[in-house]
């Protein structure tokens, strides 16, 4: 089952439906590689958006065949207008939209009879605008899949592809070409990257945007980047050699497709993402711990995590991680160096570098002696090396072509701070040299305003990574590394997943899914959506799942019948599907050790059922009581967008006093299950904490992957949890579970 699982997520196997998709998108070339555009809505009138486009397909230097389309002007720009589609004299690759929303759908219904296959609607007032909006989309929608035609937009800016070249949008894009390819929801997010990259002398190959993703999505366009490689025709003298994808997201349509085409590109080069959302967890929770504690903003950094996508916290570190990737080399390793000629921000940045789960590198004596040779005597020669204020450019470049070389330095950060003998724009060019002489990641933080400003242009021109704070280049470090740890996961997954083959003990019980799945069909069957926990005990039964000995009381008699046989302790409980938080109602009684307990407590519950609505659908379970040790919490949820979500903690009443969050997105590898486990709070406690014995983890994995094949085996499940899980010396049993049905 593991293997089967890596293969189908990791390898990208099984995946005919998809290839099926994308055999419907093969035009997509045609379309960001045009012979020939028509525009719909040209116009001579400069203001208006049909002039503004027009005019930049001209300037772009697009040299294929350009048809614009007007009711009334013979000619537009110098040339040739037509009144009607079908008039062209040929059927053109792309056609451009700019008129008002409610002529769209007969424009498109023009251009799809013509033969044209790759539309792109500049037109607001969509679903945008509200309920007459969304129906002029569905109408839209409905011709794109008559036709089975690519639609860009609505309410898009459009596309650019310096590589071509072509300019199709009604922004001002820069006309460098370079590394980068950009995926944005937003027009104006667009608009503000064309400045920001022009002003820092940035290219980029292509920038889509997606406008109100009617058709094509953020997973259409990452298809068509994975099978077109740039990487040919953008190699300079000074860039990365990777292609990285920069991307503003709203929403993403659909959230495992995204996950396993970003893992494929991510493996060869890096994706970073900005998205808004992280107040969501505001919205109402499930009904579930899992429910609460699995909140969607956190759900999708899991899903960036498994994909190996870096998530941006703004858009300056959107800005920096796009130059970063873009000029400089990935570091090899966590090694940092830093030279500085100021001890304060050399000795803050030791700091950052810690936070940052960076390394600063200690240097050999062989380092250390040749840095004492070419540096004053005050200087000093441990990380951060200080090369005093008076430093001049000859002293950084001494100290730069000792540390580069030291086989234990993956990467430097140069930090120069503006004094009155200092070298800005001297030192930026002996660092832009030795970095094309070296190869070596090399980042700089020159400090100030305006007296560095000169020295940032040299460095731009060598495509050196700099920032005004050192923390900003010390965080695209520790990104650049995250993503270098995620490669080379990825080639060791094989390994990891073979090795873990003999170890699971959930491969060798088959569940009973017949059983299971008459159980779900009786509970949707009476109109409910919540399993009883009973029912919830029988269901975990069915997949290997420990649970301690139970029964339904119908009388006390069964009860005190069910001790003889199991003797105390035991524990009575209200089990109802209408009754999901049993403890929160007195609905719990443990620690019952005698009869007259046991009497005392089956009439408390009954009282407790009697203050109920619809009292027969309430009823008395008895269990065994299970010795006490660690309170662990299971569950699952469905997100919307990426499918089900596996939740892993501290549970008890440790699930509702402390946040012990740690996420995965099914399916899971044992490797993964692992590094979940791991990474909670509750593992301390696992592991052994203060001279106790610890506890393996191998039972908890293979209760997690039991917890997977439920999830895996029945749809219908948006939620599943099971609090407490208790691990003991005996074993590892799940004590009461909740399940609730979509």
């Amino acid at each position: 089952m593991i293997k089967k699982i890596f293969e189908r997520y990791f390898l990208g196997k099984n995946q005919p439906d998809q290839e099926k998709i994308w055999d419907f998108r093969s035009s997509l070339g045609s379309m960001f590689y045009p012979k020939s555009i028509a525009l719909i809505g040209a116009s001579n009138d400069e203001k208006k958006l049909g002039a503004i486009v027009l005019k930049n397909i001209i300037q772009s230097g697009f040299v294929g065949e350009i048809f614009p389309l007007n009711l009334k002007s013979p000619s537009i720009l110098g040339l040739t207008a037509y009144k009607q589609y079908q008039d062209l004299p040929v059927v053109p690759d792309l056609a451009l939209i700019a008129i008002p929303a409610k002529f769209v759908s007969v424009a498109v219904d023009e251009i799809a009879k013509k033969g044209t296959k790759n539309i792109v609607i500049f037109s607001a007032g969509f679903k945008e605008i509200g309920n007459e909006g969304l129906a002029l989309e569905n109408e839209l929608k409905d011709l794109i899949k008559k036709y089975k035609i690519n639609v860009l937009g609505p309410n898009c800016l459009g596309f650019v592809n310096n590589l071509a070249p072509v300019n199709v949008t009604f922004g001002q894009p820069v006309k460098n070409k370079g590394n980068l390819r950009f995926l944005s929801q937003s027009g104006a997010i667009a608009s503000s990257i064309f400045d920001w990259a022009d002003s820092n002398g940035i290219g980029f190959g292509e920038f889509v945007t997606l406008g109100n993703k009617t058709d094509l999505n953020e997973n259409d366009i990452l298809n068509y980047f994975a099978k077109n490689d740039i990487s040919q025709l953008t190699k300079e003298n000074g860039s990365s050699d990777v292609v990285p994808i920069g991307m503003y997201l709203e929403s993403i349509v659909d959230g495992q497709e995204f996950i396993r085409i970003a893992k494929t590109i991510s493996q060869k080069n890096p994706i970073f993402v900005l998205k808004p959302g992280k107040s969501t967890e505001s919205k109402q929770a499930m009904q579930s711990h899992t429910g609460a504690i699995a909140g969607e903003d956190y759900v999708f950094d899991v899903a960036l995590e498994k994909a190996g996508v870096l998530r941006c916290e703004g858009i300056e570190d959107f800005f920096d991680l796009s130059r970063t990737f873009a000029w400089e080399k990935v570091p090899k390793g966590k090694n940092i160096a830093i030279i500085s000629n100021a001890g304060g921000p050399a000795v803050i940045s030791s700091d950052y570098v810690s936070e940052a789960g960076l390394n600063l590198v200690r240097f050999d004596e062989e380092t250390r002696r040749e840095l004492e040779i070419h540096l004053p005597r005050a200087a000093s020669i441990l990380n951060p090396v200080d090369v005093l204020g008076d430093a001049l450019a000859e002293r950084y470049e001494s100290a730069i072509k000792t540390l580069i070389v030291d086989e234990d330095v993956h990467s430097l950060l140069i930090i120069l701070t503006p004094q009155i003998m200092t070298q800005i724009e001297e030192t930026a060019g002996v660092i832009g040299k030795l970095s094309l002489e070296y190869g070596k990641p090399i980042f700089c933080s020159f400090m100030g305003g305006s007296l560095i400003s000169k020295g940032e242009k040299i460095l731009n021109k060598f495509k050196i990574p700099s920032f005004r704070y050192p923390q900003r280049a010390i965080r695209v470090v520790a990104q650049m590394c995250k993503w270098k740890e995620y490669q080379d996961l990825q080639k060791s997954m094989v390994d990891l997943i073979n090795d873990s083959e003999s170890t699971s003990e959930s491969e060798m019980a088959l569940p009973n899914i017949e059983s299971s799945s008459k159980l779900l069909s009786t509970v949707l069957a009476q109109g409910r959506k919540n399993f009883d926990s009973f029912e919830a005990n029988q269901l975990l039964n069915f997949f290997g799942i420990n649970t301690p000995q139970t029964k339904k009381c119908e009388s006390l008699q069964t009860a005190k019948d069910f001790v003889s046989e199991n003797n105390f302790p035991v524990v009575l409980k209200i089990s109802s599907s209408e009754l999901l938080h049993k403890s929160d109602s007195g609905g719990v009684i443990v620690d019952i050790e005698s009869d007259e307990r046991l009497n005392q407590a089956y009439e408390s519950l009954n009282k407790i059922i009697k203050t109920f609505e619809n009292t027969s659908s309430y009823s008395i379970q008895i269990q065994k009581q299970v010795n006490k040790g660690i309170e662990l919490i299971i569950g699952s949820k469905k997100d919307p967008t990426f499918g089900n979500v596996l939740m892993f903690g501290a549970g008890g009443l440790l699930a509702n006093l402390i946040e012990d969050r740690n996420l995965g997105l099914v399916p899971l590898d044992r490797y993964e299950i692992e590094k979940m486990v791991q990474g909670s709070k509750v593992y301390q406690l696992i592991k052994g904490y203060r001279g106790d014995e610890g506890y393996k983890i191998d039972k908890i994995i293979d209760l997690i992957f039991k917890v997977q094949n439920i999830v895996d085996a029945h749809d219908q499940i948006v939620e599943l949890d099971i609090n407490p899980v208790i691990l003991n010396r005996e074993g590892i049993w799940s004590v009461d579970g909740k399940i609730v049905l979509g």
